[in-house]
């Protein structure tokens, strides 16, 4: 017999007094907490203290899929003042301060992920018991919302973990694994999924008869550390201050939240907490980093046109044919997913450098206790390869990363069609070539489909999924199913040249051209671009992507788009006649050494001056104007986003958004272009951009679902 509640089911005491509280949010995939739930909170605290039967008592959760996902951020999405998001924060610490209260032992039974509230929750129980299964990840991921924990972490981590860690934590989000959470006291036990209930009620039993085991004492190191460190207040002040440059050399002093994090801590109070977290809440960066969480949110449910109904097709094996750098990483994903994959090269070289990157990239998870020994090995024995076309025919899909050429990857389309055997896809990983054209000599191109990764494919969190008129519904679920699988976010768009992300990259890229031209520096382009909160400048990122790439992708985009995309004059010639590719062969616009960037004396990167002997201005001979560099940086993306999403490339804006800040780097506390827009006002975007044609040029001229938002004042999200 139990206590049925909404979200919460209080299961009778056994034997021995041990009750366990299953929290199972109805009509969701996941717990969440929100406010609806504390007052059921209220009613089991009431049945707690009422029934003296109960000796002990368990929190676990009756989903598979994990223990609790954090806050619900529809609640967030309400809050109109600081005040009303301090209110928030109070009464989760309130619920969370009344659980620390009990005067019964209380276990947090955690098997998948325990985030933010979920983990805050399980830090106000007495003890904490979570699962080895590799879904199981702890975090207080709040400052990537732009927030910080506001239901009484800032105070219960760092009492449990120390200062350093508990710093680490809340300023990275980053997700703490089982054996990791063991090993830093975050977690009391941690054991086989299969053992996980009965190790929670044994370790409350336990300590119900005061019999459960002592903590691990820390070693003589850890012991004068924690002293030295976080006893006095000097050392606290050492770790906080620490902790600020680190901050500030990262953020640039433009996210908020971890500095107000830092803030927080040092005072150790929840009033602090409380304070804090409605503040951030009420912050323009807080609100912009919460619209990207919505947007990959939506996105998870929208599997491309016509999907609807459709199951993916099985994929046991998977052709790449390419070895490069983009080729051996997406193998090196797949294969961490449980994918078979066989590589094809034109040299056994390709094929043996691409299996040395899985093996770094297998080492590096290695070295951080992911998996152990018998983990690497599992996944090299999923990659394999060779220069023919020996296994393929039974591939289920082919993904083709070989060179910017249409008529190879005509060619190798056309081969793989005759020997599959298996009606396989061909998805090809092209940053600006339409599909269509790669497709226009298939025998079958409904199974023809882009697949546009991102470099480093083991980091970048996006795939850019292309489909033609041609494509089949089947082929689109099956290329987004994989990619999911991959663990990245997905945008389906319509093909086009260049697609979303290219197209929407190329105007910011030659914009930067055109401030050179002008005479502004180049170092001070970049600048222009970190200041707003782009991740890197144009310049850098020219060079590591690659010169010469680079101008493939512009002469490409001219080719299709003609005048109607503005492009700078050609300097790259001479650039590319003199050998200077980027940083790949150590000469680009930056100084290189053995690849990495020389620094001057304050460790700021040195600009190649020969460079300037290329720009009819010669070295910039203009002071920066920030405000409209940035201005002119921005507002040609934004142009192009929403040329885009006029023409109909663009699903939705939350894919615009999505795309932009997770494929180009655009600044991800402004949630995107669209919200770029909605944020700064339509009206004020497009005066601005008829400014800037006035006095630069076509490229600025609004397009026509700008004009027409700006007209009726109206925004893309209502």
């Amino acid at each position: 017999m139990g206590i049925t509640l909404t979200s919460m089911r209080l299961q009778a005491p056994d034997a021995d007094g041990i009750a366990i509280l299953w929290i199972d949010c109805p009509g969701k995939k996941v717990n969440t907490l929100s406010l609806s739930l504390l007052p059921q909170f209220e009613s089991v605290f009431a049945d707690l203290q009422k029934n003296s039967a109960i000796k002990g008592l368990i929190i676990a959760s009756g989903k598979d899929t994990g223990f609790i996902a954090g806050a619900d951020l529809d609640d967030l999405g309400q809050v109109k003042t600081a005040q009303d998001g301090e209110k928030i924060s109070k009464q989760g610490q309130d619920a969370m301060n009344k659980l620390a209260a009990l005067k019964i032992p209380t276990v947090a039974a955690i098997h998948g992920e325990a985030l933010g509230g979920g983990l805050e929750l399980a830090l106000a129980c007495k003890a904490r018991v979570c699962s080895e299964h590799k879904k199981t990840k702890l975090a207080l991921p709040e400052v990537m919302l732009g927030l910080l924990p506001g239901a009484g972490g800032t105070v219960r981590l760092p009492k449990l973990i120390g200062l350093a860690a508990a710093l680490d934590m809340m300023l990275t989000g980053k997700n703490i694994r089982a054996s990791k959470a063991l090993k830093m006291g975050l977690v009391d036990k941690a054991v086989p999924q299969g053992q996980l209930m009965e190790t929670a009620i044994g370790l409350c039993r336990d300590l119900v008869h005061g019999k459960a085991e002592p903590k691990k004492k820390p070693g003589l190191k850890e012991q004068l550390q924690h002293l030295l460190l976080e006893e006095n207040p000097l050392g606290k002040k050492v770790v906080l201050s620490q902790a600020k440059k680190q901050v500030l050399k990262q953020t640039k002093g433009m996210y908020p939240a971890p500095l107000r994090i830092l803030e927080v801590v040092d005072k150790g109070t929840f009033e602090a907490e409380a304070r804090g977290f409605g503040d951030l809440l009420n912050t323009a960066e807080s609100a912009g980093l919460r619209h990207l969480f919505a947007a990959i949110t939506h996105l998870k449910k929208d599997d491309g046109p016509g999907t609807e109904g459709l199951k993916a097709r099985p994929y046991p094996r998977v052709g790449m044919l390419g070895a490069g750098l983009m080729g051996a990483g997406i193998a090196t994903v797949l294969a961490d997913n449980n994918v078979e994959v066989r590589l094809k090269d034109r040299e056994f070289a390709a094929i043996n450098k691409a299996l040395d990157y899985a093996r770094k990239v297998y080492g590096k998870a290695k070295k951080r206790k992911v998996y152990g020994q018998s983990g690497l090995d599992e996944r090299m024995a999923r990659i394999s390869g060779g220069t023919d076309w020996a296994g393929f025919g039974r591939a289920d899909v082919l993904i083709e990363a070989v060179f910017e050429d249409l008529a190879l990857k005509q060619k190798l389309l056309a081969e793989f069609e005759a020997l599959s055997q298996v009606d396989g896809i061909f998805a090809s990983n092209t940053s600006a070539l339409p599909i269509t054209e790669i497709a226009e000599k298939a025998k079958h191109p409904e199974r023809v489909i882009g697949m546009h990764f991102f470099s480093p494919v083991e980091k970048m969190p996006l795939v850019e999924v292309i489909v033609t008129d041609k494509t089949s519904p089947e082929v689109t679920k099956t290329t987004v199913d994989i990619a999911r699988k991959m663990g990245k976010n997905v945008i389906v768009v319509k093909d086009c040249a260049g697609f979303y992300t290219t197209r929407a990259l190329v105007p910011y890229m030659a914009e930067a051209i055109f401030l050179a031209l002008d005479g502004y520096q180049l170092a001070d382009i970049d600048q222009a671009a970190t200041k707003v909160g782009f991740p890197v400048g144009p310049i850098t990122l020219t060079d590591e992507v690659g010169i010469d790439v680079g101008v493939k992708v512009l002469k490409s985009m001219k080719h299709y788009y003609g005048d109607r995309m503005q492009l700078p004059p050609d300097v790259s010639s001479a650039l590319l006649e003199e050998g200077r590719l980027g940083r790949k062969n150590n000469k680009g616009f930056y100084l290189y050494k053995d690849g990495k960037s020389a620094q001057g004396k304050h460790g700021e990167k040195l600009i190649d001056e020969s460079v300037y002997k290329h720009l009819p201005s010669g070295k910039g001979s203009r002071s920066p104007d920030w405000r409209e560099m940035a201005d002119r940086l921005i507002l040609g993306l934004v142009n192009e986003a929403a040329l885009c999403l006029q023409e109909g490339v663009l699903r939705d804006a939350y894919a615009g958004d999505l795309g932009a800040v997770m494929g180009i780097g655009f600044p991800p506390f402004e949630g995107g272009p669209f919200r770029y827009v909605d944020r700064h006002g339509a009206r004020q975007v497009v005066a601005r951009m008829r400014e800037f044609e006035g006095k630069f040029g076509k490229r600025f001229k609004p397009c026509q679902l700008l004009i027409d938002l700006a007209e009726r004042n109206g925004k893309f999200y209502p």
